[in-house]
């Protein structure tokens, strides 16, 4: 935190200490430091309440639901049976939300290894974290490593909502964790994660999708843009036994088209293109034309 003139400012500093993106605080709303990480809600003039750890942003009122829409209706649009939803990380509930739109969906279980994020963000993001009131929502606050470890042919989708790889969540980018969670899906499932900016190639985004390809038949990578993430431009992959993630369901078409009409950011058009990369996207993290 900083002052510039007579105002508050936060700023998160990146790319090896070169780069920074800042926002005028309007109230600081929550401090705490919990057993894994400090935790912080300011509410700002750019993007409203905004959700930090460890001094980084997560959430914002203003963009949240980008990545949580674009995390559970991709895979829900192309998978033909989605009922039972892994989540690990995620504490802030979004992803959850999203997927519980979908009436089929039987159960998602949250594995969050802070329970303090989940409380923080029920009491000043209430409107993200709809989804813990939902019956089909079982939330167990865990290390979500530990947690997958013996899971086979279990679940649909795996979603990995994570900070950046490094402390405590640097687990969830390896190799054999991806090994863990291709065992714990069912011979058609999916798991997708946040990859961070192809431009802000801090952490060799090339290695994390090479334990990828390492793990799985088919690997991908879209992209959507975060506001209040490093760089704004962010990619995600997509890695399956076999489903491509841009071949959309002719028989869910129906669904979406009414769905989607109340969604803030996706729609089919737009999932479609987004998995035609640029060549900067597929230089870095070492994709082949």
């Amino acid at each position: 935190m900083s002052v510039v003139g007579n105002s508050e400012w936060y700023s998160e500093i990146c790319f090896r200490g070169s780069l920074a993106m800042s926002y005028k605080i309007k109230n600081r709303l929550h401090c705490e430091q919990s057993k894994y990480q400090k935790i912080e809600v300011i509410d700002t003039e750019s993007v409203g309440r905004f959700l930090l750890l460890d001094g980084k942003g997560m959430v914002s009122e203003r963009d949240e639901f980008v990545y949580h829409e674009v995390m559970a209706h991709i895979p829900y649009m192309v998978k033909p049976e989605l009922k039972k939803v892994l989540i690990i990380g995620g504490g802030d509930g979004g992803v959850a939300r999203e997927f519980l739109r979908h009436p089929d969906v039987e159960r998602v279980d949250l594995i969050e290894i802070d329970e303090r994020v989940v409380e923080v963000t029920k009491q000043f993001l209430p409107e993200v974290a709809t989804a813990f009131a939902d019956p089909r929502l079982n939330f167990l606050p865990m290390d979500g490593i530990e947690f997958i470890k013996g899971k086979e042919n279990e679940y649909d989708v795996a979603i990995i909502d994570s900070t950046d790889p490094e402390d405590f969540a640097e687990g969830l980018f390896t190799k054999e964790f991806y090994a863990s969670v291709k065992k714990s899906l069912k011979d058609d499932g999916i798991m997708m994660a946040q990859t961070e900016n192809p431009f802000l190639d801090e952490y060799n985004l090339k290695s994390i999708y090479d334990n990828l390809r390492a793990a799985y038949p088919n690997v991908q990578s879209f992209f959507a843009p975060m506001l209040v993430y490093p760089g704004v431009f962010w990619t995600f992959a997509f890695a399956s036994k076999g489903i491509k993630g841009n071949e959309l369901l002719a028989s869910k078409r129906a669904e979406m088209e009414k769905m989607q009409k109340d969604l803030k950011w996706y729609n089919m058009d737009w999932h479609e293109g987004a998995f035609k990369l640029s060549n900067i996207h597929k230089r870095v993290l070492g994709f082949e034309d």
